[in-house]
Parts: structure tokens; C-alpha cells; sequence
């Protein structure tokens, strides 16, 4: 490809199915990332539950 025809593809503009390509990825990209969030925010509410559990158990046992 030469300079010439470089620059005309940098300004032709994309087709519909180019656009809804590049959509496509950006949502699946957004998924993952809604995806990790999920993972982190279910660890976290585990951990809490976890811990509250456990200083519960350990705060009758100390008013024993």
C-alpha cells in the first residue's frame, strides 16, 4: 500500500458492518470487565460475611 492510498483509507469512512464489528468488541470487552467487577464484589461480600461471622463468634466467647 502506498502513501497515497494510506492516506485515503485513513479518511474513508467505515462501512455499517465495520462499525457494528468494532461495537461488538467494545461490548465484549465492557462484559469482561462487568464480569471481573462481579468476581471481586462476590469475593468481598464472602470475605465480609466471613469475618463478621468470625468476630461474632470470637465477641461470645469473650463475653462468656
Amino acid at each position: 500500500m502506498n502513501f497515497i492510498n494510506w492516506i485515503r483509507h485513513l479518511y474513508t469512512p467505515a462501512t455499517c458492518e465495520e462499525l457494528m464489528a468494532r461495537e461488538l468488541d467494545a461490548a465484549r470487552r465492557d462484559l469482561l470487565l462487568a464480569e471481573t467487577a462481579l468476581d471481586y464484589s462476590e469475593s468481598m461480600v464472602l470475605y465480609n460475611n466471613q469475618r463478621i461471622q468470625r468476630l461474632t463468634e470470637a465477641l461470645k466467647e469473650r463475653l462468656q
